[in-house]
Formats: C-alpha cells, structure tokens, sequence
C-alpha cells in the first residue's frame, strides 16, 4: 500500500522497486492511496507505470498523513501489510527476504529490517544497523521502542490480523503515529528483523519534522508518545526503564537547539533549550538554557520571525 501526497516526482522509482519483484495479483496487492495531492498527478505515474497492474485510489479531500495511512490498512486486503512511503523504495530482493523471515517465525506480529536514509537525489546518509535479536527475534524491542522510535516506515510489514485486533495509526499524533503504531505491534506479539538493509528511506531538508522543530512541537510529541508508550508496558518493565525514560529526546531537545542556534533562529532555539532541561534537568542543562536565554534577549526578542509568526498555531499548549 502506497500513501502519496505531492511526491509523484519519486513516485515512479518507488512503484518500479515494487514491480521488478512482483509475484503476480493473486499474491500482492499494489495500490496507490493518494491523499488528494495539490502539486502533481499521481494517477497519471500509476498509469504509466503500473501499466494496469497498479491500482489508484484519491481521497475525496485531504486528511492528513495519519489518516491517509488507515485508509492503507482498510483498502488492504492480504495477510500482511507493506505500506511504502510514495517516495521510497526497496531492495530487489525486499519481499522475497520478508517472506524468508515470515517463513521462520510465522507468529510474528512486526517485521523489520534496518533501512537506508538517502537524499533527493538517493545519495546515502545514514546506514543502519539492525537492532539486537538472537535468531531474528529482537531483543527486549519494546523496551527499546517505548523511549525511541527505532523503525523507518518502509522497512515495516505487519500481519493484518494484528491491525484488527491492536487498531491503526493514532491520528491525534503527527510524526510519531508510526512510532507508536509499530510499538504495539512489537508489544502485542514478537517483532522480527532481518540482518541488512533492504529499504530506502528519504530524508528531505524540509520535512515535516523540520517544520514541527520550529515551535518545539516535534519534541512535545515525542514526550507524548513515550508516555503513551510507558503507560503500555508491564509494570516491571517500566520501572526498568523509568529513570531514564527521557533520555533520548533530551538529546534531540539538545540537538536541535544547537542547529537552530546556527540558524540565528533564537525564539526556536530557546525553546528546545527549555525541553532538553525540562526533560534532563542537570547543570549542564541549565547552563545551556540561561545561554539560550540570553541569545534570545540579545539577538531576538525584537526581531521579526515569519516563521514563527505563521506557525503560531502549531505552538503546544500541553504541559
């Protein structure tokens, strides 16, 4: 299942990774589930390359990512569910792998495989190791998954029985629905990884999670979902892990605040300074935050921000 929106440029790389290794209609389902795109035409890349074989569904009117990502899992009709971002793609040898790992553990309740980041123009950035696990089974994953999201989207298969039974995407969430989702995937049962990389995921330089980094929300939601998560776990795994639930978006706080202090964009940078002491309230932290404090005061309180002036919607106001 493949969700588009305004990403018909990657889209024909995406559908031909899929169509070299196509078993045929009777054993895969390739749809296009378009989320009413403004900027291209995403029918026309089906038509032309799917030649018939891939089928193409629009939304009436947008409805967000999240929600266009349910409508994958509804429209799906096979065992198991591949939704493929419209602007990655995978391995020649994606499917017949899973099927291999399927095939070991037939319980599975998540199937991953650590994945590839590349550019626009599919130049490599990032190649990830796969997670921990003795014989494919991960160890200890939704311990791991509960404080950080370990999976790129294309690299997840998920049994459609364990849709049914868990539900989708939470759709109040932005950019860590799919976080979520694949923790309780992993929690509901067994998650499995292959031991390399089969899939690419695309890391664009204005994404959605830049764009969230503006007013902070990025890391509210990531605060968010641990806590979701957290609540999830069996009591005596989350006291394992309680002190430290907060460790790893902390760092993200840090992260940002110190790329946006090089952006000069203050306000922004102030408040993942306020977060990371928020979430890890040490000296250190401290000392960064009074210094954000002090930036903001100097060279940004009275400057004009557009930025932040049209996303003032997006500003969290949970605590």
């Amino acid at each position: 299942m493949i969700p588009t929106y305004n990403c018909a440029n990657y889209l024909a790389q995406t559908l031909e990774s899929v169509l070299s290794q196509d078993p045929g209609p009777e054993q895969m389902q390739i749809e296009v589930v378009d989320d009413c795109s403004t900027k291209d035409d995403p029918e026309a890349v089906v038509r032309e390359i799917g030649k018939g074989r891939v089928s193409f569904y629009r939304q009436p009117q947008n409805v967000g990512a999240i929600c266009n990502f349910n409508t994958c899992v509804q429209r799906s009709i096979g065992q198991f569910v591949h939704i493929l971002h419209g602007d990655d793609f995978v391995a020649p040898d994606f499917y017949s792998s899973y099927a291999e790992v399927l095939q070991l553990h037939p319980d599975a309740t998540l199937i991953i495989s650590p994945s590839i980041s590349i550019d626009e123009n599919n130049r490599h950035i990032h190649i990830e190791s796969p997670l921990a696990n003795k014989n494919g089974v991960i160890i200890d994953f939704p311990k791991i998954q509960a404080v950080k999201n370990t999976i790129h989207t294309p690299t997840a298969v998920v049994p459609r029985r364990v849709y049914e039974e868990i539900g989708g995407y939470y759709l109040p969430l932005s950019h860590t629905a799919d976080w979520e989702m694949f923790f309780r995937a992993g929690l509901y049962g067994k998650a499995v990884t292959l031991d390399r990389q089969v899939a690419y995921y695309r890391v664009h330089s204005a994404s959605d999670t830049s764009r969230l980094a503006l007013t902070g929300k990025n890391i509210w939601e990531a605060k968010y979902t641990v806590d979701m998560c957290m609540h999830q776990l069996p009591e005596k795994v989350r006291a394992e892990i309680v002190k430290n639930k907060y460790s790893h978006i902390a760092g993200l706080a840090h992260y940002f605040y110190s790329e946006l202090a090089k952006k000069e964009m203050w306000k922004s940078s102030l408040i993942h300074a306020g977060w990371n002491l928020r979430l890890s309230p040490r000296k250190y932290a401290l000392k960064v935050y009074l210094i954000a404090v002090a930036r903001y005061i100097l060279y940004g309180a009275f400057k004009f921000d557009r930025q932040l002036l049209k996303l003032k919607k997006d500003i969290p106001t949970a605590s």
